[in-house]
């Protein structure tokens, strides 16, 4: 089972097409299998966000440090790039909101409620909790 990343906003945002040749950091429409996601949201427009591994299990750099894998730069990658890509949308729109879940807990009741910069998805230690709805902002300058 994978961990499901989505973003939504006021306005749309930049698709980033995934590729199985490259796979690498990606910002997709949701499909029909996901529209329950909307749910979570109070903005319109809704997407999915994945990780090389295609789903969110890339993203998880942070949640088991003591492992040093092979696929360990590939997630430190994933994630900072997901954090260049909210900073680069926040300069257009003023909020951004993210929610993370099991595949099948689209319309799950979120747990834990969190609001960051995108520079928090650059920190050491930063995973996805599950059933975790984000509110990111700019951070202060």
């Amino acid at each position: 089972m994978c961990i499901m990343i989505y973003i939504s906003a006021d306005q749309p945002l930049d698709l980033i097409s995934w590729n199985p040749k490259k796979p690498a950091f990606h910002v997709t429409e949701i499909n029909k299998s996901e529209v329950s996601v909307r749910q979570q949201f109070h903005q319109t427009y809704v997407y999915y966000a994945g990780s090389h591994e295609g789903c969110g299990c890339g993203f998880q750099y942070g949640e088991y440090p003591e492992f040093e894998d092979e696929d360990r730069q590939l997630k430190r990658a994933s994630l900072d790039a997901f954090a260049a890509y909210l900073t680069r949308q926040l300069k257009r729109v003023k909020l951004i909101e993210l929610f993370a879940c099991w595949d099948g807990d689209q319309s799950a009741t979120p747990e834990h409620y969190h609001r960051l910069s995108p520079e928090a998805l650059e920190a050491e230690g930063f995973f996805f909790q599950e059933k975790e709805f984000l509110q990111i902002e700019r951070a202060a300058t």
